[in-house]
């Protein structure tokens, strides 16, 4: 009897079946697996990009247009050139005026950008695009952001 069916009616006593990974080094799958977690990265710093974002908005920025707002999602775009920012009004009685909204991000976005670099401790940092979303009432902050990865 040749080796590899000697080891084929070994495995099949101490299994039930035999899957594709059997035979295999452990350490070669968890290789793969380490390589198909790309984005790592850019999520990493989608998520310490929404911190800093949360703690200007709420605490550094004068401008009362800013002061209903709050950072709901940071996300990288695949080619990791921007990070869309998705902001919404915490409160719904005051009427906002988005174009307006929109422009003073854009204004800002400079300063943002040196703000997120400084606080993550790199060089360069993605394009910021913001977006400004409507959020329900019943639907909390943590619950969006869930429902959206």
């Amino acid at each position: 009897m040749n080796q590899s069916n000697n080891w084929l009616n070994e495995a099949s006593q101490l299994c039930d079946e035999i899957g594709p990974e059997d035979g295999v080094d452990p350490r070669i799958i968890a290789r793969a697996m380490d390589r198909k977690s790309k984005n790592h990265k850019s999520k990493q710093l989608s998520k310490e990009a929404s911190h800093t974002l949360s703690m200007v908005f709420t605490g550094e920025l004068s401008d009362p247009v800013f002061r209903d707002l709050e950072v709901v999602d940071v996300a990288a775009t695949d080619d990791g050139q921007f990070l869309i920012v998705s902001l919404a009004c915490i409160d719904k009685s005051v009427e906002i005026d988005e174009t307006q909204i929109l422009k003073k991000c854009r204004a800002l976005q400079g300063y943002l950008r040196s703000t997120i670099a400084w606080s993550v401790k790199r060089k360069r940092v993605p394009a910021l695009k913001f977006e400004l979303i409507q959020v329900d009432k019943g639907v909390s902050r943590n619950a969006y952001s869930k429902n959206n990865q």
